[in-house]
């Protein structure tokens, strides 16, 4: 498969980036010019701009592409308008977790589905066969993410329209510093936040714009180390980690984004058969600490019997814990009192139910 490429790779670079794979693209790691806590502190206190052009862009077009995504996804799409967008899993034939996705609406026939490093893009395409659509990957469509709560301060005045009145999960198509963009009121952050989808072609035009027109606002550019923080922080799960095709809809806590109304959609009766027969249950666990002491993959204990195991750890430098997202079994529930491993020096955690930032998820909806 031919490696994909992002036009911002020489702006990245420009701000001392070092780079890691991820979804067949080069993205940043770290920067030198800024580190991890100030790219939190920018994203809670500020704004903090993403490249996530990693993320997959598939256009679904034609007279069936509502009933093909409807079909997909195991949240309701026919009811979903022009102007607006949704979060929903796509399952596997088991009822378990292959991919989650924002699909938004664009016009009446037409949608923009954007999902990670799943199997989404396939599933569509399953969903797909005999209607009339197209399914078309676009590898030139980037994606700027400005989160935080000056995001809007700094968006709103180089923009036509209303950004400052865009409600949670809207998306319309304006301009930009000059430049048509497809702008969503969404996020992985916690926060609240926009996504910028351009053309190759106005990639860069955007970035510096944005950086510029945002420096009085504390604006940082950001990296993917600096997005895990935020997103464990607000409790938001990464395929294949925190949710996989081990893992349901009801274990991961999505029940959320699973019709009950819909008669058809891939993996429903799998699903919905296993609601309430849950093996593991996603949660969080914390401590205070000065640094970070919980690591991935460690085994988590209660009594000398392990009960679960670490997924993905963090350090919330603003809350002062060690955070992680877990595995547990289902009837170790917020309060519990677990050990990192079974030693006899085994550090104590707490359990918590997610998020650990925002506990009522008050901020992305601001």
């Amino acid at each position: 498969m031919t490696k994909r490429t992002a036009e911002l790779k020489d702006e990245h670079n420009k701000l001392g980036a070092q780079f890691t794979e991820w979804n067949n693209i080069d993205v940043v790691e770290a920067y030198s010019s800024v580190n991890e806590e100030e790219e939190v502190d920018a994203v809670r206190d500020a704004a903090g701009m993403f490249d996530l052009t990693g993320l997959r862009k598939i256009w679904v077009k034609g007279p069936d592409a509502r009933d093909v995504l409807n079909k997909t996804c195991s949240r309701e799409i026919g009811n979903l308008k022009k102007g607006k967008s949704t979060y929903t899993l796509v399952l596997t034939d088991d009822g378990t977790i292959c991919d989650d996705a924002i699909i938004y609406g664009i016009e009446d026939d037409k949608f923009l589905f954007v999902h990670g490093t799943g199997t989404g893009g396939d599933r569509l395409l399953k969903a797909a066969e005999g209607k009339d659509m197209t399914a078309q990957w676009d590898n030139d469509l980037h994606t700027i993410s400005v989160q935080g709560p000056k995001a809007v301060d700094i968006l709103d005045p180089n923009a036509d329209g209303d950004i400052a009145g865009m409600k949670f999960f809207e998306v319309i198509t304006t301009n930009l510093f000059g430049r048509e963009v497809i702008l969503s009121r969404t996020g992985y952050s916690g926060e609240k936040g926009y996504e910028i989808f351009c053309e190759r072609a106005d990639a860069v035009h955007l970035w510096q714009n944005l950086l510029e027109a945002g420096k009085p606002e504390g604006l940082k550019p950001c990296s993917f180390t600096g997005l895990d923080k935020v997103r464990v922080e607000a409790g938001l799960l990464f395929y294949p980690y925190d949710a996989n095709e081990n893992v349901t809809p009801w274990e991961a806590g999505l029940g959320f984004a699973v019709s009950k109304k819909k008669s058809e959609f891939l993996g429903r009766d799998a699903a919905l058969s296993k609601e309430g027969k849950e093996n593991i249950m996603v949660r969080g666990i914390a401590c205070k600490s000065d640094d970070p002491v919980i690591e991935a993959e460690t085994e988590l204990y209660q009594d000398g019997k392990k009960v679960g195991d670490v997924i993905s750890p963090s350090y919330s430098r603003r809350l002062g814990k060690s955070i992680a997202i877990v595995h547990v079994q289902p009837d170790v529930t917020e309060g519990a009192t677990l050990t990192l491993g079974n030693g006899s020096d085994a550090r104590e955690v707490t359990v918590e139910n997610l998020p650990f930032y925002d506990k009522e998820k008050l901020r992305p909806r601001a």
